[in-house]
């Protein structure tokens, strides 16, 4: 109804434009009649456009966010988001409430490793950076990071007989002085959904026990990890050792001091392309 009353009117000014221009000049009261009332219903044209227009477009781009959701793509900003709303609940102490950000992203069909990769793993950086800024005691990023290690736990299935064929077994270590883990715990859960046997030996594991556990148990695939920078020659040195005794052994490394340059082992950066680093070895 509102479109039809601004085209009545844009009639009603054309017709008193021509009835003004057929007055002979002396007779015309009004020169600036048409401009201002003409640009007036122009301009109410144009907002009525806009609106119609604005709520047209808007709930399709919430529909196809939604549908990317749904399809597990999830966009960048929807997973920047997530990632704000699990560290806004680690920084309240909130353990349920993150479990309730990392779970409805599953639900909503995000795989795993994006979900590690893009939404906990920022969050647990930030964590990080806040505590190296000052704004977060010691107790408060160990507190996130336990409450993400129990939310990891109660998102993982519960443990059963496997019925498929396995890929092997995979033994995961941080090196010895590493007390940060939990990006290898995310590797150790990604790897068992894709058919590994997951031996998950956690932070700070000495060299020697270390070196034990490869013997005794045999594994097909090796992960270590690292994160403190000083902890870089351990890694090289434990990586070094663990290739000697076993050539034929799949390597993996990870954390902030890994480093391409270590002979015999495949660097992995991304969860996200972990199967395809396994696949394509030291790529």
């Amino acid at each position: 109804m509102t479109m039809i009353r601004i085209v009545m009117m844009l009639i009603a000014l054309l017709r008193v434009r021509n009835r003004v221009g057929q007055l002979h000049p002396h007779e015309r009261r009004w020169p600036n009649f048409w401009a201002p009332l003409s640009v007036i219903a122009l301009l109410a044209l144009w907002g009525l456009r806009g609106i119609r227009y604005g709520r047209s477009l808007y709930p399709v781009t919430e529909m196809s966010a939604g549908a990317d959701n749904s399809m597990g793509r999830g966009t960048g900003r929807e997973t920047e988001r997530l990632s704000r709303l699990y560290l806004e609940a680690l920084r309240a102490a909130d353990g349920p409430g993150a479990y309730r950000v990392a779970a409805g992203a599953l639900r909503e069909g995000m795989t795993t490793p994006r979900l590690y990769q893009r939404v906990i793993a920022p969050a647990m950086h930030e964590i990080g950076e806040l505590w190296e800024q000052g704004a977060l005691t010691v107790a408060d990023e160990h507190l996130a990071t336990a409450l993400t290690n129990r939310v990891l736990a109660a998102l993982r299935p519960a443990p059963v007989e496997a019925v498929a064929p396995r890929q092997g077994r995979a033994l995961f270590a941080a090196v010895e002085g590493e007390q940060h883990a939990l990006g290898l715990r995310m590797a150790a859960d990604i790897l068992e959904d894709a058919g590994y046997d997951p031996v998950y030996l956690g932070a700070d594991v000495p060299t020697e026990a270390l070196l034990q556990a490869v013997e005794s148990l045999a594994p097909d695939l090796v992960a270590l990890a690292a994160t403190m920078s000083t902890l870089a020659p351990r890694l090289e040195a434990v990586a070094g050792e663990v290739r000697r005794a076993h050539p034929r052994l799949g390597l993996l490394i990870g954390g902030q001091a890994a480093s391409s340059r270590i002979d015999g082992a495949t660097l992995v950066q991304d969860l996200e392309l972990l199967f395809e680093r396994i696949a394509t070895p030291q790529a």
